[in-house]
């Protein structure tokens, strides 16, 4: 064969599979219903469920006394039940007056004060 020869083959080849996987890939995407429908398909069934709906990221650090609950449950170590008593707490007391006034909220001890205190202000 000569270099055209080749180059002809090759070029043939390429364009061959070239339109076979752009079909392929149009088949695949025209069955695919939704956005996370096409996440479970390339990423299977460990796709974390948790991160469906996941609200925009927070600004650090949280004021505690301004936060909304969605804000302070992306704290460590504080979900909802923290959350809610951080909120009724600064409700009934008027807010913080310094981060360590966290202690008198239930639930809340020395350890989640200390892991959670760079990421939040007053």
């Amino acid at each position: 064969m000569e270099t055209k020869d080749y180059i002809k083959y090759f070029l043939k080849h390429t364009v061959i599979f070239v339109l076979w996987f752009a079909a392929l890939l149009g088949l695949i995407l025209s069955s695919v219903k939704g956005e996370h429908d096409l996440q479970n398909m390339l990423l299977g069934d460990d796709y974390p469920r948790y991160l469906e709906g996941a609200p925009e990221a927070v600004d650090f650090p949280v004021n505690i006394n301004t936060a909304t609950l969605r804000e302070l449950k992306k704290l460590e170590g504080i979900g909802d039940a923290k959350a809610k008593e951080i909120i009724s707490y600064r409700e009934e007391n008027g807010g913080f007056k310094s981060v360590d006034e966290l202690i008198n909220v239930k639930g809340i001890g020395e350890s989640t004060i200390n892991n959670i205190r760079e990421y939040i202000t007053i």
